[in-house]
């Protein structure tokens, strides 16, 4: 089995905690070659993922130190985040909801439910950072390429407060792409104009955030 190439034998410095289990039989090494020592036990028993993964003929990667290794695509403030939930030690919090919505992705490949569960329960009581206000746009573009349908339904929750402006959208804008755009659009024609039709109608000059022009009632020409 062939050695796999790494930058670094133990997590950086930079992060805010090293996950690194004692008497381990298998490294998982981050997108930028972080190595983490863990259970194969531990890896099978909390993700069908790995559970298929180990059981096939070539799980591996090849070797660090005469342990085999299983390379993944998340970087290594992620991969420590969950090594560190899946051990139940002191969880290691990431600092921002666009890494939040990173550690969720990564539950849903690996079908950690219980995981995925349990964060979303934190970030509803705030132990974990969630958007808030404003950021629900970009929020929503994240959520969407990430695939995490109920973090986008809630982002998308949050936008109804603001204007569909350049201004709101902000440097969030960057994050979508044409099909997400369109998706946002929908939901907000769907959600905003019928709660507008409820309200006691007032006609102003006013435009809508759309653009056009508020209905006022035109007045009929008649023959004299």
């Amino acid at each position: 089995m062939k050695e796999v190439p790494t930058s670094e034998n133990s997590v950086p410095s930079s992060l805010p905690s090293c996950v690194d289990v004692q008497d381990a039989n298998i490294i998982v090494q981050s997108s930028d070659q972080v190595n983490f020592r863990v259970h194969k036990s531990v890896l099978a028993l909390s993700s069908p993922f790995f559970k298929n993964r180990l059981s096939s003929p070539q799980p591996f990667d090849g070797l660090i130190e005469d342990l085999p290794v299983i390379q993944v695509s998340e970087d290594a403030s992620v991969l420590n985040s969950l090594v560190s939930l899946l051990y139940h030690v002191t969880p290691v919090i990431l600092g921002t909801y666009e890494r939040i919505f990173a550690l969720l992705a990564a539950c849903k490949k690996y079908g950690m439910v219980i995981i995925e569960t349990y964060i979303r329960a934190e970030v509803n009581r705030g132990a974990y950072p969630g958007p808030v206000g404003a950021e629900g746009f970009r929020a929503y573009a994240i959520a969407s390429k990430l695939g995490l349908i109920q973090e986008k339904e809630n982002a998308a929750g949050l936008t109804l407060r603001y204007p569909m402006t350049f201004e709101s959208l902000g440097e969030g804008l960057r994050e979508f792409e044409g099909w997400i755009l369109c998706d946002l659009i929908r939901y907000r024609k769907l959600h905003i104009r019928p709660a507008a039709a409820r309200a006691p109608v007032t006609p102003t000059p006013a435009d809508d955030e759309w653009g056009f022009p508020s209905a006022g009632k035109k007045k009929k020409n008649r023959k004299k």
